[in-house]
């Protein structure tokens, strides 16, 4: 079981690193050749577009086939069009090459989701009940390390490596999580594959049967767009408003990923007695914490205790994120039948990647026109009162289907 865990975490970290450096890399050199933030904007929205149009498509693969082979062909296909790139593309890209670029992470971002859906369907094929969370903590602490590295790694690699080498090494990462892949011993014993059952329109009617599941989507598809008031107002609120250095800023972004890494290492020993309830709890907790980041600059001006403030925050929201990202992951693998969570998963991505755009845009817009404090407090309540909202409305229905 753990060494299971332990190769199933190092295989998520690998090819989540090889493809989140790598879209950053190419997304400076997009920026360095077009010198527009538009068309280096437009490679953020590429996962969440992907996500949103092959639902469907994802729905009925990942519940239909294999698990192994499509973790399998998932990265083999990042693979070979990494490789037919390398060769057929020039050592330097520039703007007559771009189109090639926007293909190659058009079909990296479909296997990419292909594979993390898939991933999470598995836990079920891979270690017994007791251990879903372990699982699922532990991948979220790969998945964090990862998020942590990719941006430093591509870097580095755009300032100090040649595109020749930095793809050859991407594709030896690939590679490794390839064969390591294979290595992976999946249960199918208890594998549905009743096809007639899986289709799309299913996973809808069984979201819609349960109430508290459809809650949960929501909660999801609505965290994701207040989260964007914390990644689009943290730097708004330490630079401009209470004029900080960017030093401060990154020390706080620092401290929020290790945190997401820490509290997926805690989830790891502790067990979470009540995944749905934990859920709420912390989703409750995160609209408090959106309030809190508008207090800093209307109680104080003493920056020492602004930014152990800050830090606090930060810290907090870091082991809510995990928190509730674990334990949804793990009631949804308890509650959802195995036939149906291919298609659960692929939803739950699909709006959850779609608002985080579409609330940088709004957040980016609010915090242009109004104080940060007036953004941050009126979110939070916003925050707070639909989800509450949300738990009235479940509760009444499960009752009523009672």
């Amino acid at each position: 079981m753990f060494n299971t865990i332990i190769k199933t975490s190092i295989i998520s970290l690998v090819f989540n690193l090889s493809i989140t450096s790598l879209n950053f890399f190419f997304g400076l050199y997009f920026l360095q050749i077009t010198r527009s933030a538009f068309i280096f904007g437009t490679l953020t929205i590429i996962g969440p577009l992907v996500s949103l149009l092959l639902t469907p498509i994802m729905t009925r693969i990942v519940d239909t086939v294999s698990h192994k082979k499509i973790l399998l062909i998932s990265q083999i296909i990042s693979f070979v069009f990494l490789l037919v790139y390398l060769i057929i593309v020039s050592e330097h890209l520039d703007v007559e090459t771009l189109a090639y670029v926007y293909v190659l992470m058009i079909i990296i971002r479909v296997s990419e989701e292909l594979f993390i859906v898939t991933l999470k369907a598995s836990t079920t094929q891979l270690v017994e009940k007791h251990n879903y969370q372990r699982l699922n903590a532990s991948v979220q602490s790969a998945t964090s390390v990862a998020n942590i590295i990719a941006p430093v790694l591509g870097g580095l690699a755009f300032s100090l490596l040649t595109l020749p080498f930095f793809i050859s090494l991407i594709i030896f990462l690939v590679a490794v999580s390839i064969l390591s892949t294979s290595t992976l011993k999946l249960d199918v014993v208890h594998r549905v594959m009743d096809t007639d059952k899986n289709s799309f329109l299913t996973i809808i009617k069984f979201i819609k049967s349960r109430p508290e599941i459809l809650s949960l989507v929501i909660i999801a598809m609505f965290i994701n767009l207040f989260a964007s008031s914390i990644t689009i107002g943290l730097p708004v609120l330490v630079i401009k408003q209470l004029s900080l250095s960017k030093l401060v800023y990154s020390f706080l972004e620092s401290l929020t990923s290790a945190a997401m890494v820490l509290g997926g290492i805690i989830l790891t020993v502790h067990t979470i007695k009540d995944n749905l309830k934990s859920m709420y709890q912390s989703m409750l907790c995160f609209t408090i914490i959106i309030v809190l980041f508008g207090f800093p600059e209307l109680i104080t001006r003493n920056y020492l205790i602004i930014i152990g403030f800050l830090g606090i925050l930060v810290v907090v929201f870091g082991l809510i994120v995990v928190l509730a990202n674990t334990a949804m992951t793990t009631y949804l693998q308890v509650e959802v039948p195995e036939n149906k969570q291919g298609g659960m998963y692929s939803i739950v991505n699909a709006v959850s990647q779609l608002f985080v755009p579409l609330g940088g845009l709004c957040y980016g817009l609010l915090f242009d026109r109004f104080e940060s404090y007036q953004v941050f407090i009126s979110s939070g309540l916003v925050a707070f009162f639909i989800i509450i909202g949300l738990l009235l409305l479940t509760k009444k229905r499960i009752v009523k289907n009672v």
